[in-house]
């Protein structure tokens, strides 16, 4: 069974970093030239995800969240036109995740955006 992707810190500038660090990623999807974000994330998503600020929380997992060697991921991605659409696996009903309530996204303002997008990011994804 697969698990989940959980934000590492629950502390405001740490989020606010991994959002900042999904917008390069939508910024650059197509740039496969070195040292992009895209080209980084295709070439190995595990290590990005766990470089950006997110833990792994499932059979298998490091000792910090590292994702298993044998849990495959898959980037996708939406465009203007195109919106993948994904059907979970049938073994998450078997033992369903309790849903907490969602803490503050932090002050209003320019900061406010990339800790939205961190904590939405990889829930959308699993």
């Amino acid at each position: 069974m697969v698990g989940f992707f959980r934000l590492k810190s629950g502390a405001l500038v740490d989020q606010r970093n991994t959002g900042e660090a999904i917008i390069r990623l939508m910024r650059s999807v197509g740039d496969e030239s070195a040292g992009s974000e895209w080209a980084a994330f295709k070439a190995d998503p595990k290590t990005w995800l766990f470089k950006a600020g997110y833990s792994y929380d499932g059979p298998g997992a490091g000792p910090n969240g590292e994702v298993p060697a044998d849990v495959t991921l898959i980037p996708v991605c939406d465009t203007e036109d195109t919106m993948h659409v994904r059907i979970p696996w049938k073994g998450v009903l078997d033992v369903p995740h309790e849903v907490l309530d969602e803490p503050t996204y932090g002050a209003p303002g320019p900061n406010r955006f990339p800790v939205l997008l961190a904590r939405y990011f990889m829930r959308k994804c699993r």
